[in-house]
């Protein structure tokens, strides 16, 4: 009886030490869960540097783009998007554009610009916002840029196309940050096409000089000028003017196309958008 007593007194003991140190572990204040890191620009949104809605590239084409894009940001530290979609469904594809940079913008220091095409309606738009803006014009700089990969994707050659847009992209940041000013291909000076145009007037020049000189050297002179005149070859006997009549042609003065002479246009820029667009 005893022993069975004491069995169950020891079993009640551990019980309550169980209990004690259940509530000491309740009552001890458990360590704040650490909040979950707030999310880079590159983790929310680095993954869309590519949407390509309308399925018009492959998987491999795709991402070496994104690779080329990411480099791209990294080293002039802006944004880019190149996106495609089957159609706009009858809204503007400008302002469509306008909207996806108002969402990746982010804390990108030099500025951000995207490239949207629409398949159905074959349209394209760069949209850009006001710092980029300053890095490429809404005029020059976009019809500029737009001029090295039209081209291409006229010919339906999209990861061609979206591949020059971004090294066209690369180069024109460059630019700016090496002259502190928008490339503008009417400043641009060619070294390469100087020293061709110089070499070829060297050689021209040097061409004439030598025929001319042998040409000099063959000809014989008379002493006298009066050896030059063949004195029975014309005899004036009569001279007369007689006013006919005067002929007045007027044409039409063709109208100068606009100074930029490019298809792109800009209806979609506003205050805080730079860009253009047109079909391809």
């Amino acid at each position: 009886m005893f022993t069975k007593n004491k069995k169950s007194l020891s079993a009640l003991l551990a019980l309550l030490l169980l209990l004690c140190f259940t509530s000491i572990a309740l009552a001890v204040p458990r360590q704040a869960t650490p909040p979950p890191k707030a999310q880079t620009q590159e983790q929310i949104i680095g993954a869309d540097r590519v949407i390509d809605e309308a399925d018009i590239l492959t998987d491999s084409e795709e991402a070496a783009l994104d690779t080329k894009l990411a480099a791209i940001e990294q080293s002039h530290k802006v944004r880019i998007l190149i996106g495609t979609m089957k159609s706009t469904d009858g809204a503007v594809l400008g302002k469509i554009a306008n909207n996806i940079v108002d969402e990746i913008s982010g804390d990108a220091d030099s500025g951000t610009i995207v490239l949207l095409l629409s398949m159905k309606e074959r349209d394209w738009y760069i949209s850009t916002d006001n710092k980029m803006r300053v890095r490429i014009t809404d005029t020059k700089g976009v019809e500029y840029l737009s001029g090295e990969f039209l081209p291409e994707l006229k010919e339906n050659k999209y990861a061609a196309a979206f591949t020059t847009f971004a090294a066209t992209t690369d180069e024109m940041l460059t630019y700016y940050e090496k002259e502190g000013e928008p490339y503008n291909p009417a400043n641009a000076f060619n070294l390469m096409a100087l020293g061709i145009a110089l070499a070829c007037a060297l050689i021209l020049g040097g061409t004439i000089y030598y025929m001319l000189y042998e040409y000099e050297s063959n000809v014989t002179f008379a002493a006298e000028a009066d050896a030059y005149l063949n004195h029975d070859s014309f005899r004036l006997t009569q001279n007369e003017d007689n006013f006919l009549y005067t002929t007045v042609t007027r044409q039409t003065k063709e109208k100068k196309e606009s100074s930029s002479g490019s298809n792109v246009s800009t209806s979609s820029s506003d205050s805080s958008h730079g860009g253009g667009g047109g079909k391809f």
